[in-house]
């Protein structure tokens, strides 16, 4: 009965690790290469949706939908929101098309990539504390 609480932490502090910095869940668990390739991918469609749609993708105000899916990139997203908004005095080149669209797509697509991987490691950590090696 000691292990409980102890298995309950270690399944917060991994689901938050891995919330606030893709890929550090599968990282602490061992799972290095998982973890870097978790990490790449997840970052890299991140910024890809920032190249896109620049840092106005990122609006809690007026898209909360997509600013749902985007937090759950975790660090990336709350930097970036913090930067956005201290940089709404410098005036910001007017996107035309959909390429603002498709970047918001690309955050929010990162958002619920990294949702799967810190369940997936919340699964690997509770999988690993719970069963017997007798």
């Amino acid at each position: 009965m000691q292990n409980k609480p102890k298995n309950e932490n270690a399944l917060y502090f991994i689901g938050l690790l891995a919330w606030l910095i893709p890929g550090a869940g599968h990282w602490l668990l061992g799972e290095k290469s998982r973890a870097t390739i978790i990490f790449v991918a997840i970052c890299s469609t991140f910024l890809f949706g920032i190249m896109l749609g620049t840092i106005d993708v990122i609006d809690p105000q007026n898209a909360k939908a997509w600013f749902c899916a985007q937090v759950l990139c975790g660090f990336p997203t709350i930097l970036t929101s913090i930067l956005a908004q201290k940089l709404t005095d410098i005036t910001i080149v007017d996107i035309f098309g959909r390429s603002r669209d498709i970047g918001q797509v690309y955050l929010g697509v990162a958002g619920l990539l990294n949702l799967l991987c810190i369940l997936d490691a919340l699964y690997r950590t509770h999988v690993s504390t719970t069963t017997d090696p007798s």
